[in-house]
């Protein structure tokens, strides 16, 4: 096909699993990785987020398909056989949508495809598929070559193909002391690492002789390759790198330190004759699906459960691209392994299918092409070389590939009994979808399937632990306390990472003292764990201590440098204090980390408006409403921007609109049943740990909800007397949010503005009914501070206080009752200041810890001075109670008026 540019594009991607950054930089330094210097030298590099879970054959199919795996079909390494019974490995019949080689084949362009992950058996595309169950290729003296059906297409080329295969033991001294220098010494009676290591090697350099072999003996547009090898040497031999970790023998450190680089050097050896037959015109794609955990983060051992390898997975893979139009000697950011196929779909001016889940990295082009799009590729008729659900995968080589997958530990050895296998591989499919689905965001679905599981498989911590974080994640608080207690036997959680839940369950319910002791007692159990305090920096988030915030997320990246969520917590915490600069620098950070962060791009947005480039600040705020479209306070700028001179009216009606829309459904309550959410299940006080989860998990139909809340929201502005609340109450009537005022009191020299007082409010501790009035609902109510405890506890609140030097407070408060010829408190001005010190601070406290109230503190010096950061605030922490004038709110402030200074 000729491209845009009048060239022949070819791409070639090549997959390497589990290579990672934080072990390929030293050995380029080093100078151990020429040919991987030289392709970074003229392209873009980068970091590659990767899934979860962090399962290769589920990464690997999103890189193919452009989608997550509950769309892909792939969830994991095994599903149950519905043919013989028993389980089988997913494989090619198994996915549910088209891979990239299907569309490129559809569109009339020549694919070789080596290796990939589930592409057992081959799918008859335009071109040559050699499957990943090349492996069991065997060499019969009388017979001759013996080739597992449907591991080559075409099939007719099956034995000339399978002359490329390299079995172990056709490995010389020449190929094995590179890597162990000693392996001559080695009792192969007892130690069965080098045969596994022999095993390894042979299996890529098998791979690499047959991609090779196809590049150079017949023409392609595309060529697909995955390549192992980092992966299963990592998995084998990680533990034995230097530095030395202290549990490992002196003997087997010096034995095996060197193989996982020289496996590095042997897949740069590798990369070098790949990119020698595809050419300088061909467009090089490599990549990985995760990193792996190379230095002090290194677990001691392997869980033994299924997937329990990913233990060692790091979140970022690898990403280089290279070739003609590309950028040369440049880093791109935010790259996904769901912008693979999307990228390589551009690369051929093809469109992309609107329902994939990336998108093309266009920013690693020296000119943006214009990207076309379809719908779907689903629906495009002609032959894509997709099984039609008739190809079945033959028994045997069935259980030859569950063999393998459960020596390397990834699934449960199957064994004979088909009716577990066939359990076990259903609950594990599920466990996987739902965990894809947590990490889209989708507690509610994702929690049938969890706890359908754990009525299977009560006794399973893995799923116990799992269904805890999605009923958090969910907004079940109280179920996610009681299957803690539960997991726990009835006490309080003991582990690390079920006390960090612990703690944010107290979080949300307001239980500061709580949350930190868990926290607390998290650090002692486990001080090296970031997570840790990057909790502990969302807290202080919450209780809007910025400056500690800022130093628990700079604690969480001097433990993981490359956390995105410890960059979005700063850039949350610097766009509050108002540094727009470092909020910018450290959203970008972000998202060039894990690009799907909406809040890091909401952030930039604002950032960027502060500082006039409305241009980007559009941009940001447009990805951010992408990846989480109800997002109001995206909405509200975006309104904002395009109502202002030479902006897009009909887009800020349509912003407005929606932000209406939205904004309405928050005030109805179009929320899930709070009362339902406490009743997903119910726990009686058993002490026994088996009889309180068979209790939980036993089937029965859903109970009735309680009453439910009334369900009202009220805005409080407060604080102590002379404070400024009569000016948040004129700027948020002049923002749009009306006040509850009986006009009683008239305005005079002290508020020449006017009071905005309801003279009723001050009876609410007797009269809870007041709130009840219909007539009240969606207006802001000044209320003095001293009354707030009073406020009947069955409605929500947000309360915005006001916060003035106390100095000033008294000086305003005298001049007041001086004016008046009225009698204050018979106290000395020590005893005054510390009285109203002791009070404002008891009612800070309440605000921050009772359920059902946000909190946000204004201060009134900083309001009149720098009006702008303020009212930033206010807009986002009302959310959708009105769509403000920020022009007319700041409008309303007059420092004249600012008359007692301290």
């Amino acid at each position: 096909m000729a491209h845009r540019d009048g060239l022949s594009r070819k791409v070639l991607l090549i997959g390497w699993d589990a290579a990672d950054w934080e072990h390929i930089n030293p050995l380029l330094e080093e100078g151990l990785m020429p040919t991987l210097d030289a392709l970074i030298n003229r392209g873009v590099m980068g970091n590659l987020a990767t899934l979860q879970p962090v399962l290769s054959p589920m990464l690997w199919n999103s890189v193919a398909t452009g989608k997550f795996a509950d769309k892909h079909g792939i969830h994991g390494f095994i599903e149950p056989d519905p043919v013989n019974g028993g389980a089988r490995p997913y494989t090619s019949t198994s996915r549910k949508c088209k891979a990239v080689w299907n569309i490129l084949s559809q569109s009339g362009l020549r694919s070789n495809v080596v290796g990939w992950w589930a592409s057992h058996p081959a799918e008859p595309i335009n071109g040559t598929v050699v499957t990943n169950a090349f492996g069991g290729v065997r060499f019969d003296p009388q017979k001759g070559w013996i080739v597992p059906k449907g591991a080559i297409h075409p099939q007719e080329r099956g034995a000339e193909l399978a002359r490329f295969k390299v079995f172990p033991n056709e490995l010389t001294e020449a190929h094995i002391l590179p890597f162990i220098p000693d392996a001559a010494k080695i009792d192969q009676k007892k130690d069965k690492r080098l045969s596994s290591f022999a095993k390894i090697l042979s299996d890529n350099a098998s791979v690499h002789a047959v991609v090779t072999a196809l590049m150079e003996s017949e023409p392609w547009d595309f060529t697909a390759v995955y390549y192992d090898g980092i992966d299963h040497f990592s998995h084998a031999f990680m533990p034995y790198h230097p530095p030395k970790l202290e549990w490992i023998k002196e003997e087997d450190f010096a034995m095996y330190k060197d193989v996982v680089k020289g496996g590095y050097h042997f897949h740069d050896m590798m990369l070098e004759r790949l990119l020698d037959l595809a050419g300088p015109d061909t467009t090089v794609i490599l990549c990985s699906d995760h990193g792996f955990e190379s230095g002090s983060q290194r677990p001691r051992g392997t869980p033994r459960e299924p997937a329990g390898p990913a233990a060692w997975h790091r979140q970022y893979g690898m990403f280089v691209m290279a070739g003609a139009g590309i950028r040369r000697d440049e880093r791109i950011y935010g790259a996904s392994l769901i912008d693979i196929a999307p990228t390589v779909l551009t690369l051929f001016d093809l469109p992309i299918g609107q329902d994939m889940d990336g998108r093309p990295l266009l920013e690693a082009f020296e000119e943006i092409p214009k990207v076309k799009t379809i719908p779907s590729w689903e629906s495009v008729e002609g032959e894509s070389g997709m099984h039609t659900g008739e190809q079945q995968l033959d028994p045997s080589q069935a259980r030859e590939l569950m063999q393998q997958f459960a020596a390397l530990g990834y699934i449960e050895d199957p064994g004979a009994d088909k009716e577990k296998a066939t359990e076990s591989a259903d609950i594990e499919g599920k466990y996987n979808v739902a965990r894809t689905l947590l990490w889209k965001g989708q507690p509610e679905t994702a929690r049938r399937l969890l706890e359908d599981i754990v009525r299977r498989r009560p006794w399973e911590d893995r799923f116990l632990h799992q269904l805890t974080s999605c009923y958090f994640q969910g907004g079940y608080l109280a179920q996610t306390e009681r299957l803690l207690c539960a997991i726990a036997d009835g006490n309080e959680p003991g582990t690390a990472s079920a006390k960090l839940l612990w703690a944010r369950v107290k979080l949300a319910r307001g239980d500061l003292g709580g949350a930190l002791r868990a926290l607390l007692e998290a650090e002692a159990a486990a001080p090296q764990n970031p997570g840790i305090y990057l909790q502990l920096g969302e807290a202080y988030l919450r209780l809007s201590q910025l400056k500690n915030a800022i130093a628990a997320f700079e604690k969480t990246l001097a433990l993981d440098e490359d956390n995105a969520r410890a960059f979005l917590g700063l850039s949350t915490a610097y766009r509050r204090l108002g540094e727009n600069q470092q909020t910018v620098d450290c959203a970008l950070r972000a998202v060039s980390l894990l690009h799907r962060l909406p809040m890091a791009h909401f952030n930039l947005g604002v950032a960027l408006t502060r500082s006039g480039d409305t241009e980007r600040a559009t941009r940001a705020f447009e990805t951010a409403l992408r990846f989480q479209p109800q997002m109001i306070n995206a909405h509200r700028y975006l309104a904002l921007i395009h109502r202002k001179e030479g902006g897009d009216r009909e887009k800020a009606h349509l912003h407005r609109e929606e932000l209406l829309r939205l904004s309405r459904a928050r005030r109805r309550g179009d929320r899930p049943n709070e009362s339902r959410r406490e009743q997903l299940f119910d726990l009686p006080d058993i002490p026994n740990r088996e009889e309180r989860l068979a209790t939980l998990l036993k089937e029965r139909p859903d109970p009735k909800p309680e009453e439910e809340k009334s369900g009202k929201t009220f805005v409080m502005v407060s604080g102590l007397p002379r404070s400024g609340t009569s000016l948040m109450m004129q700027m948020l009537e002049a923002g749009g949010l009306p006040p509850m005022t009986d006009h009683e009191r008239e305005a005079d020299i002290d508020n020449p503005r006017g009071y905005y007082e309801w003279e009723a409010i001050k009876q609410i501790a007797k009269k809870p009914e007041l709130l009840d009035d219909e007539s009240i609902q969606g207006k802001a109510i000044k209320c003095i501070s001293m009354l707030l405890p009073a406020l009947p506890p069955k409605h929500r609140y947000k309360v915005i206080f006001m916060m003035r030097p106390i100095a000033e407070v008294m000086a305003s408060q005298q001049a007041m009752t001086s004016r008046l010829g009225t009698r204050g408190a018979s106290l000395d001005h020590d005893q005054l200041e510390r009285g109203l010190r002791a009070h404002r601070e008891e009612m800070r406290r309440w605000g921050k810890t009772t359920p059902d109230v946000e909190w946000l503190e204004v201060d009134y010096p900083a309001l009149v001075s720098d009006p702008a950061l303020v009212i930033t605030q206010l807009v986002e922490f009302l959310g959708g109670e009105r769509l403000p004038n920020e022009e007319a709110m700041a409008a309303v402030i007059d420092p004249a008026l600012y008359r007692r200074k301290a």
